[in-house]
């Protein structure tokens, strides 16, 4: 899986610290982007949209997340995000972690074999389309 690059990614709570107990990712996100379906291993994730529009699915039941909604997506789960609005957009990540390679994985500098392999290592793994 690759993070596309029209994702603009700030950690204004890092899992430092917490303690790795949990830390908060604000992202933007061009409308259009989409993360395709995956499954993280290791951490719960909360979204809270600030503002735009999210369709989000979380194991294979779609919902849409507008400005001041939010979804919980638990590890273990199948889930894919795609912005059908310019958003903006608060992560919960508990416990800390991925936030360190989110924001390497979305930096377009990353090579994109560098980026799948990452991720794999951290505990995400891509899910075939259905």
């Amino acid at each position: 899986m690759t993070l596309p690059t029209s994702i603009n990614l700030v950690v204004p709570v890092a899992g430092y610290a917490t303690h790795g107990q949990y830390a908060l990712v604000e992202a933007c996100v061009a409308a259009g982007t989409e993360i395709p379906a995956h499954v993280a291993h290791k951490e719960d994730v909360v979204l809270h949209v600030l503002h735009g529009e999210l369709e989000v699915s979380v194991d294979r039941t779609a919902q849409t997340v507008t400005g001041g909604g939010s979804v919980a997506l638990p590890r273990g789960v199948p889930r894919r995000i795609a912005a059908t609005r310019p958003s903006r957009v608060l992560a919960l990540i508990a416990p800390a972690g991925l936030e360190q390679l989110l924001t390497v994985v979305a930096d377009p500098q990353t090579d994109p074999d560098d980026r799948a392999a990452l991720l794999a290592v951290g505990g995400v793994q891509t899910v075939p389309a259905a």
